[in-house]
């Protein structure tokens, strides 16, 4: 999942909000060099992201991507449900998706490990990034982003009409995985205790 998916469940479980910005960045094994809430937040988001990716309900999005998008049908998906969650900020978060941004970056910062491969200053833009998925402005910032880092030329940075296309279906499917990835991570992200059901596809 996306930047904004896996904050919010850090919120949800008070787990390292900076351990699951690192998710991405940090590889491998982990040995403790991060300090362990922000090592159990790396190992949260890497159970989060292995859960969605089995997800029926992301893989039915990922289908509905025509080649030559279908290749990199995985990364939109995770930013289309970033775009369905801020739009559709659920009120048990007790205040806007502004002030939750805000705080969420307040939290990075503050975890913040010295031994992480970026310094805490690159995480100043956080707040505007993740209050940005609620617009389509924001949401083509990230396809940029992503498409900038690629390797090989790729038409991501093209794919916001594709994805504005099918916001009714990443609307329909949020809750569903949503509710999955909530009583995942609650749990701890033990994959022994907890699989996710099954939802039938729309």
């Amino acid at each position: 999942m996306n930047l904004l998916v896996h904050l919010y469940l850090a919120e949800r479980t008070g787990t390292s909000a900076a351990g699951q910005i690192l998710g991405d960045m940090v590889k491998g094994r982990l040995d403790g060099r991060h300090g362990a809430a922000v090592e159990r937040g790396i190992r949260l988001h890497r159970g989060i992201d292995r859960v969605s990716d089995d997800h029926e309900a992301h893989r039915a999005m990922r289908r509905r991507f025509p080649p030559p998008l279908r290749r990199y049908a995985g990364i939109l998906v995770d930013i289309g449900f970033d775009y369905s969650l801020a739009r559709a900020w659920p009120a048990a978060m007790h205040g806007s998706l502004v002030a939750f941004a805000q705080r969420a970056q307040r939290r990075v910062i503050a975890e913040w490990p010295q031994t992480a491969p970026l310094p805490a200053s690159r995480m100043r833009g956080l707040a505007a990034t993740l209050a940005g998925y609620a617009d389509p402005s924001g949401i083509q910032r990230a396809l940029d982003s992503v498409a900038s880092r690629l390797a090989r030329a790729s038409p991501v940075a093209d794919a916001l009409p594709a994805m504005l296309a099918e916001r009714p279906a990443f609307d329909a499917r949020l809750p569903d995985i949503l509710a999955d990835l909530d009583a995942f991570a609650a749990a701890g992200a033990n994959e022994s205790v907890w699989r996710p059901a099954r939802p039938a596809e729309r």
